[in-house]
C-alpha cells in the first residue's frame, strides 16, 4: 500500500486567514490520501479550531508561540516573526525529505520585510535558501496555467527586464519544470508585452526585437512555444497548457479570475512547493468566513507533485 505523502503546511500570518484556511483544508481532506503536517503554534491552532467548531489538525510541528492579545487583521512584528519561523522550519523539512512537499499559507511581505530585510515573498526567499538562482512562479490547476517572466518588481523594472536571453532561459525552465512535475511536454504560449503584441512595431518594438526571436530560439531547443499573442485574448485559449506572462499583474490578474482556484507553484526548487493564490485577507481575518478552496487545491496539487519527486 502506498503511504500518504507527508506535506509540510505553514500556519502563515496568525493575524491573517492562514491558520483558518489551513484548519479548514485539513478537515476537508481528512479522508483523502494526503497527510498535512501543520507547522505553527499548536496551542493557537487548537484554540482557533475550537472557536470555529473544526477538528484540530491531526499532526503539527511546534514552531514558535503566538503572543497574547492577537487581533485578527492587525499584524504585529511578532506575528511576522513566527510566520517567518514557520517558513524556515517547513522548508527545511521539505529540503531534507522529511516532508514530501511544502505548502505555504499567506503572509505579509511588508511585516516580514521589517524583520528580514530584502524579503520579497515566498518564491524568492525559498529559492535563496535552496541555492536556486532563478525560480519560476507558475499558477497551475487552471487551463491554461500561467507562468511569470518577472515577479515582484516595480513595473518599470519588469518591462526593462523583457529581454531575449531572459525569455529564452525562462522558457527552458518552464519546459523542464513542467515535464518534471506534471509529466508531459507543455504547449506554451507567450503573451505580448505591448497592446496587440506590438502590431508589427506600430505599438512598440519589444515584441519583435526581444520576444519573437526568443520564441524562435526556444523552439530550436525543442520547446513547444508559440506567440507572442495579444495579452488581452491569449488567456482564453484552451489549446495551450501554459502561458508565459511578461510581468506580474499581466499574469496574476488572469490566473485569479477563473471559476476554479489557481495554485501558485515554484519551479526550480528541489521539492514541490505550492500555495493558495490569495493573500492574508486581513479584512476578513477572525470572522470565520474564509474560503479554503484554494488551500485545498494547493494541498492536492502538492501531493500530486510529490509523487514525481
Amino acid at each position: 500500500m502506498t503511504k500518504s505523502p507527508k506535506v509540510a503546511l505553514t500556519m502563515g500570518d496568525p493575524a491573517g486567514i492562514g491558520p483558518e484556511v489551513a484548519l479548514r483544508a485539513c478537515e476537508a481532506l481528512a479522508a483523502e490520501a494526503i497527510r498535512p503536517i501543520v507547522v505553527g503554534d499548536p496551542d493557537h491552532l487548537a484554540a482557533l479550531a475550537a472557536e470555529l467548531n473544526l477538528s484540530p489538525p491531526g499532526e503539527t510541528i511546534a514552531c514558535g508561540n503566538v503572543e497574547p492579545a492577537l487581533e485578527p487583521g492587525r499584524p504585529r512584528p511578532a506575528d511576522g516573526s513566527i510566520a517567518l519561523q514557520c517558513i524556515v522550519t517547513a522548508a527545511d523539512l521539505a529540503a531534507s525529505g522529511d516532508a514530501a512537499a511544502l505548502v505555504t499559507a499567506p503572509v505579509s511581505k511588508r511585516i516580514i520585510a521589517a524583520i528580514e530585510p530584502g524579503f520579497k515573498g515566498h518564491t524568492e526567499f525559498l529559492a535563496a535558501r535552496a541555492g536556486v538562482r532563478d525560480p519560476l512562479m507558475v499558477f497551475a490547476g487552471i487551463r491554461p496555467a500561467v507562468a511569470l517572466l518577472t515577479t515582484h518588481l516595480p513595473l518599470a523594472t519588469a518591462i526593462a527586464s523583457v529581454r531575449r536571453p531572459a525569455i529564452v532561459a525562462t522558457l527552458a525552465r518552464l519546459d523542464k519544470g513542467w515535464r518534471r512535475w506534471f509529466g508531459n511536454r507543455p504547449r506554451i504560449g507567450v503573451a505580448g508585452l505591448n497592446p496587440h503584441a506590438g502590431e508589427l512595431g506600430l505599438l512598440g518594438r519589444e515584441d519583435d526585437v526581444e520576444v519573437r526571436p526568443a520564441i524562435v530560439e526556444a523552439r530550436r531547443s525543442g520547446a513547444d512555444v508559440h506567440g507572442p499573442f495579444p495579452a488581452d485574448s491569449v488567456f482564453r485559449r484552451q489549446d495551450l497548457d501554459v502561458i508565459l506572462a511578461l510581468y506580474h499583474d499581466q499574469g496574476t490578474i488572469m490566473a485569479k479570475r477563473g471559476p476554479m482556484p489557481s495554485v501558485n507553484t515554484t519551479f526550480g526548487l528541489p521539492y514541490p512547493r505550492t500555495s493558495p493564490d490569495h493573500g492574508v485577507a486581513y479584512d476578513i481575518a477572525g470572522k470565520g468566513i474564509a474560503d479554503a478552496a484554494a488551500m485545498i487545491a494547493a494541498l492536492r496539487l502538492a501531493a500530486e507533485m510529490a509523487a514525481r519527486r
